[in-house]
């Protein structure tokens, strides 16, 4: 049984429905704390750099939803992550403050070569005016997640 809220895990399996799609996490973080001088901390390397260099860090009562897909680096999954690459895109271009981007770890680590076993997409949702509870959030996702099934639909997007 899932931990997420019910219009996380909604989003969560629209997303894994996409062929090539292997996984899924979700995060919730409050960027009102985050200082520019921090991103450089090993504990804020998931967090969206570039994003929050431009506002010196977090706003206030600002939230950042991360969702972080896995793929199985097939030629599906490649067209998966370009179509939710567009509608995110599109998405931000309609106003929600959204961005996807890649992910990945070093080349090398004390363990061993990883190139080529890290990359990940990370799906970056800010949703500000959040003070007491994050309902107004879950409402952003529940409506993000119609739009996605419309667009699945519409485009007749291949699913597993």
């Amino acid at each position: 049984m899932s931990n997420y809220p019910n219009e996380i895990e909604d989003f969560h399996n629209t997303i894994l429905k996409l062929k090539g799609i292997t996984g899924i996490e979700s995060g919730v973080d409050n960027l009102e704390p985050v200082e520019a001088g921090l991103l450089s901390q090993p504990p804020f390397a998931h967090l969206p750099h570039a994003a929050l260099l431009r506002t010196n860090g977090g706003l206030e009562n600002e939230v950042l939803i991360q969702f972080e897909l896995e793929t199985d680096y097939s030629q599906e999954s490649l067209h998966s992550v370009e179509f939710l690459a567009w509608f995110v895109r599109d998405c931000a271009r309609g106003g929600k403050a959204i961005q996807m981007r890649p992910f990945a770890l070093p080349p090398s680590s004390p363990y061993g070569r990883q190139l080529g076993t890290t990359l990940k997409y990370h799906i970056d949702l800010f949703i500000d005016g959040i003070e007491e509870s994050l309902d107004p959030a879950l409402e952003v996702i529940g409506a993000l997640n119609k739009s996605l099934n419309l667009a699945i639909r519409l485009y007749e997007i291949p699913l597993n």
